[in-house]
């Protein structure tokens, strides 16, 4: 039964899918510059790891990166509405270029299976879409906080052709029957496990990483290929980038693999920095007290 939380929550999106996205971005810049007026916990975590990753920078472009990347990530949370409520189609004609998917079509031809790794930069969600809406993709869904909206969120995700499957032990069989039949299934490479995982650098800082794509990769021999889409200056739409495939990552020792799993991560971000996911505590499980709340 959804609660009256839930049914706001629906509400506001159910509003904001009918907003065009040049508004949808405004709003977003307006709310993420009140961010920096009324600091929280997310702000410090934001400013913390640009700070960490970034050394090299000014103070003040820390700060522009900061105050860029907040403004960024309420974007994201005024689209959701449109990406999940709107026409697979509608959604897709948003993507404006798309560069390196040849990487895909190979694998696939050749009969490999593989594991498209989605960072958490740009519009996770319209990247999904867009290759659920060209080639068989299973993907592990985990019910939101809102319950009331699991099913909104699952029907709007599986609107371009997706299946999504649990995030438990099913789902993972789920993902290896699809690879070995030469399939695809997708992966946040940079979510912190609740329970496993390994150490391994990230921006040259040790960092709790999943071990399930290493797995995934070394038990199947899949082809590991990043993808993210770029959000596009001035409301103009998005851009999907799959980066070229670093082979080593099926084929070598878990700690390596997955040192090579954050370098990929961190070559996407570099790509688009204002664009990453900086309130997402990558370090907050490495044995050190990183974060100061």
């Amino acid at each position: 039964m959804s609660t009256r939380t839930d049914r706001i929550a629906e509400t506001v999106l159910r509003t904001n899918a009918r907003l065009p996205l040049s508004v949808l971005h405004t709003i977003g810049n307006i709310f993420g510059s009140l961010l920096l007026i009324l600091p929280g916990k997310r702000v410090a975590t934001c400013r913390t790891n640009i700070e960490s990753c970034f050394p090299e920078l000014s103070r003040n472009s820390q700060r522009r990166l900061v105050r860029q990347s907040l403004r960024q990530i309420s974007k994201g949370l005024m689209e959701v509405g449109r990406l999940w409520l709107q026409p697979a189609e509608k959604n897709l004609a948003m993507i404006k270029s798309v560069s390196g998917e040849e990487h895909i079509t190979k694998c696939l031809e050749e009969g490999r299976g593989v594991i498209l790794a989605a960072p958490h930069m740009g519009s996770w969600e319209l990247a999904g879409s867009y290759v659920s809406s060209r080639y068989p993709l299973t993907t592990m869904y985990q019910k939101p906080p809102l319950k009331g909206l699991s099913k909104l969120i699952k029907d709007g995700r599986e609107g371009s052709g997706g299946n999504y499957v649990p995030a438990d032990n099913s789902g993972i069989r789920a993902m290896l029957k699809a690879l070995r039949k030469g399939e695809m299934v997708g992966l946040l490479p940079d979510q912190v496990p609740s329970q496993g995982g390994v150490i391994a650098p990230f921006f040259d800082k040790p960092a709790l990483t999943i071990s399930l794509l290493s797995k995934l990769s070394g038990e199947t021999d899949a082809t590991v290929i990043f993808v993210f889409a770029e959000r596009l200056p001035w409301s103009r739409g998005f851009k999907i980038q799959f980066l070229p495939p670093d082979e080593l990552i099926s084929s070598t020792a878990l700690e390596e693999s997955a040192a090579r799993i954050n370098a990929q991560v961190e070559k996407c971000i570099r790509m688009a920095p204002d664009q990453y996911l900086w309130v997402y505590k990558r370090f907050q499980k490495n044995g050190e007290h990183f974060y100061d709340r």
